[in-house]
């Protein structure tokens, strides 16, 4: 499908792009309960994106995972001149699709999109889509656990595609039908090789062509169509390279299919032309330069409706990472929409995408039973997550799954395939896993690792936990995917260590100080990854009086506040001017003297309290500022501090 339609699926419902029209099915749906078997059951008006767990998310372990039943009147009618095919972003977790009481397929997997052709099940006046959902657990589709919630429904948009009777395929596994392969890329020139799928019944040709950011034709070739599947080489000279957060170009691929003479249909893609390459010791290399892989962890989840896909909420998100100074997102558990890819590919930020092969540390179900059908719909979900997202430009990593428990010796040989398949379709890219334990049993059957963390969570100290990590990995690239720790923002104070209950915010920012501190000055880190970049859904959680809540992030669930460990890090990756007072919301005090501490990335800032100016400070080079030992009087105190003519930031403080 046309890789720029979802970017304005929001402004219209149908859309015609050169000999294919797209209509988005988003009104007009209804859902209800599967169990209801009454007669007359009541249906509920609904729009899609869906997801019957908007309401319980907070219910903890007792949000809803069962069936329901989505139903909608096509606006397409059979033509024999056409062919139609229905596209969903992702239904969780199970999908089954019939059009007029005909079954048209299943789909396993809440995460991935999928397409079929519903042409031969279409009637002349009047068509019913009906869609089963299920997210109740079952032991042959991923994830199996998780500290994440499976949120059923149809979660994702759902398009109509309607094609001549030649066409470019939907159906290579839901994919746009066009790869565009990155053979050879340097500063002097770029070899690339457009794949396309054809569906034809008759000779055709094929027209490529490469523009620029600016319109300009760049590189263009035309050749018979023969086959389903037809390769162009296209040469670029002096290439624009996609360059992360320094310079993000994009060209756009532009393909389409002739016959006699006329397009018939059309498909366009982004294309970013970059290198990359990791080393055991020098950590990530973008077009041949070091580049410090750092950034967070991010669920593809909107604030208070689950994994529902929400253009405006991942625009937040993606803007939020962008401003604290990431320069890669590790989209974790699951595969992400495409959407959400497209936003770091804009962005320049470097993406890890994942599989939907979870784990939990403490859970009875490892995430893996060894299960034929398990095992195929994990494949094909693979699958799906590569060819969608084929070209992508900031996606440089495929992750085969996350945190894992070894507990059985068929899981390495069944990690091995799935490495061994994701190579097979994309060798250009790096394979890559969360692991949280048993680092041993895992390495070697990727092209790099990523082992987590937790402030706390080991026995060792984290600086000796990462050394023995990289030293028993040799030759193999160790990264850090996930490390941190909780705070609320609504709890106060510094307690030594991490206790039974959910940790101060104060807390989780001095872990986040010590932790960085230390990976900064281990570039053989090559990945590292703040667990995470918001709080989430999280049914096994029960954490700051909130039931259902991981508070991991660095921002709140809602996206309404950064916390203060947001800030260190904002200090510590952007040149931005920015000043932030640390324990901010520490607002109610019984002690007469405190230290305060400012983030900032200046050179140095002077504080006021209560209007008198106390001094100037420099920056310690960590991101920070600490005035020690300040006194405050009892009652109203006013902090503010300032780092320049328009850096200013204060704060109020209440001493009891």
């Amino acid at each position: 499908m046309n890789r720029v339609l979802p970017l304005v699926f929001g402004l219209c419902v149908a859309l015609t792009v050169q000999g294919r029209e797209i209509i988005s099915l988003t009104e007009g749906w209804t859902v209800r309960p599967a169990y209801d078997v009454s007669e007359k059951p009541a249906k509920q008006a609904v729009s899609i994106p869906h997801t019957w767990n908007a309401e319980d998310v907070f219910l903890g372990m007792k949000y809803e995972r069962a069936a329901y039943v989505y139903e909608c009147c096509l606006p397409v009618n059979r033509d024999d001149a056409k062919r139609v095919f229905l596209r969903f972003g992702a239904a969780a977790s199970v999908a089954d699709v019939m059009v007029n009481g005909q079954y048209v397929g299943a789909h396993y997997g809440g995460y991935t999109a999928f397409c079929f052709e519903i042409t031969d099940f279409l009637q002349a006046d009047g068509n019913l889509l009906t869609v089963v959902c299920s997210n109740a657990f079952r032991t042959d589709v991923a994830p199996l656990t998780g500290d994440f919630n499976v949120s059923g429904g149809i979660t994702r948009p759902v398009w109509l595609i309607v094609t001549g009777r030649d066409c470019i395929s939907p159906l290579d596994n839901a994919s746009s039908g066009v790869y565009v392969h990155q053979d050879s890329v340097s500063a002097d020139s770029a070899s690339v090789s457009v794949e396309t799928v054809l569906s034809a019944t008759c000779a055709a040709e094929v027209r490529t062509g490469i523009f620029d950011a600016e319109g300009q034709l760049v590189g263009a070739v035309q050749t018979p169509a023969h086959g389903e599947r037809i390769v162009q080489p296209v040469t670029i000279e002096h290439p624009h390279l996609w360059n992360g957060r320094k310079q993000p170009y994009l060209y756009r691929v532009k393909v389409e299919l002739l016959k006699d003479g006329a397009v018939v249909d059309c498909v366009e893609e982004r294309l970013g032309l970059r290198s990359f390459r990791v080393d055991p010791e020098q950590g990530f290399f973008l077009n041949d330069e070091q580049l410090d892989l750092h950034g967070v962890c991010c669920y593809d989840e909107a604030p208070g409706k689950g994994c529902v896909y929400d253009e405006a909420a991942m625009r937040q998100d993606a803007r939020l990472i962008a401003q604290m100074g990431a320069t890669a997102v590790r989209f974790v558990s699951y595969p992400h929409s495409e959407y959400d890819a497209w936003q770091y590919d804009s962005l320049g930020i470097v993406v890890w995408s994942e599989l939907n092969f979870a784990g939990s540390r403490d859970s009875y179900w490892t995430g893996y039973v060894r299960n034929p059908q398990f095992e195929a719909h994990l494949m094909q979900n693979l699958e799906e997550m590569i060819c969608q997202n084929y070209n992508s430009p900031s996606i440089c990593f495929w992750s085969l799954c996350c945190e894992l428990p070894f507990r059985h010796d068929a899981l390495a040989a069944f990690l091995k395939q799935l490495n061994d398949r994701a190579k097979q379709l994309d060798p250009q890219r790096l394979t890559t896993m969360a692991v949280c334990q048993d680092q041993n049993r895992f390495q070697h059957i990727t092209d790099v690792i990523g082992f987590s963390d937790w402030a706390g969570a080991r026995k060792q100290g984290f600086s000796q936990f990462v050394d023995e990590a990289h030293a028993l990995a040799g030759e193999q690239p160790v990264g850090l995917c996930g490390y941190g720790a909780a705070g609320s923002i609504h709890q106060h104070g510094l307690p030594k260590k991490q206790s039974g209950a959910v940790p101060t915010e104060e807390f989780q920012a001095r872990a986040h100080e010590e932790e960085w501190e230390q990976l900064a000055t281990r570039p053989y880190i090559w990945c590292k990854f703040v667990c995470q970049f918001a709080d989430n859904l999280s049914a096994p959680q029960h954490e700051d009086n909130k039931r259902g809540m991981a508070e991991m992030g660095l921002v709140t669930c809602d996206r309404s506040v950064c916390k203060d460990a947001y800030y260190f890090y904002q200090a510590n990756w952007t040149t931005a001017p920015m000043l932030h007072i640390a324990a901010r919301r520490y607002s109610e005090r019984t002690d007469s003297v405190a230290d305060i501490k400012v983030y900032t990335n200046q050179p140095k800032a002077t504080l006021y309290v209560n209007g008198v100016r106390i001094g100037v400070l420099k920056n310690d080079g960590k991101g920070r500022i600490i005035y020690p030992r300040i006194p405050l009087r009892r009652g109203e105190n006013t902090i503010e501090v300032n780092a320049g003519k328009e850096l200013t930031d204060c704060c109020t403080w209440m001493v009891k």
